[in-house]
């Protein structure tokens, strides 16, 4: 199967499946369903992120072969999926995004990233059942240990927070607080990510969850 190909499959796969998780969250936003419709929801739900998984893998497999890294610009992404992600947070989360990286350059996949996002703001939403605040930002930063560039994006929400246990095991596989989920989608954000050189760090308490992922800034010289 050519590349182009692949990533028109994997993209028309994933427009798909973003609407069918905005009709099932519109579905619970507009009536009241009992335990059984409930249950169909959440396999739903647990079906989609699936497939969002082979979507995912479906590009990532046929990546490119000419030795030409990929480039993404994480501040325009964001801008992109802001609508998509404000269907999927629902009308009782409050969205702010904030983007504050001066240069959002970095080497990595954009339909990966895209995933990662999605993925995240898909937990975030699972964490505010009764409405809260969900927050997106970019920072410019640099690595302590030796100056390097570094795009930070932090992904905020105010739910109840992790327990400490589960926070220390969040990028675990098979590990899920939710019934009916596959529990690999931390997982795999954090694989994404390290796959860019790039790492996590999860912040949690009472208050809410912060992820914050560092990701190598692109220099100039190599875009």
């Amino acid at each position: 199967m050519s590349r182009l190909v692949t990533i028109r499959l994997g993209n028309d796969l994933r427009a798909l499946l973003r609407l069918m998780s905005t009709c099932v969250q519109s579905l619970r936003d507009r009536s009241t369903t009992d335990a059984a419709s409930e249950r169909d929801l959440a396999q739903l739900d647990g079906a989609i992120d699936s497939a969002f998984h082979i979507a995912r893998d479906l590009i990532a497999m046929d990546g490119p072969r000419s030795g030409l890294a990929a480039v993404a610009d994480v501040n325009e992404l964001i801008l992109q999926l802001e609508g998509v992600l404000t269907r999927m947070l629902g009308g009782q989360i409050h969205m702010s995004v904030r983007l504050e990286a001066v240069d959002g350059m970095v080497e990595a996949e954009t339909v990966q990233l895209e995933w990662v996002l999605l993925n995240l703001a898909a937990n975030s939403r699972d964490a505010m059942p009764d409405g809260g605040l969900f927050e997106i930002r970019t920072a410019s930063v640099k690595r302590r240990s030796d100056g390097a560039p570094y795009i930070r994006v932090t992904v905020t929400d105010s739910g109840p927070g992790m327990p400490e246990d589960v926070r220390d095991r969040a990028f675990e596989p098979f590990l899920s607080t939710r019934e009916g989920r596959t529990g690999f989608g931390l997982t795999s954000v954090a694989l994404i990510i390290r796959r860019f050189r790039g790492w996590i760090d999860i912040e949690s308490d009472t208050s809410g969850t912060s992820v914050h992922i560092h990701l190598p800034a692109l220099s100039a010289a190599k875009r």
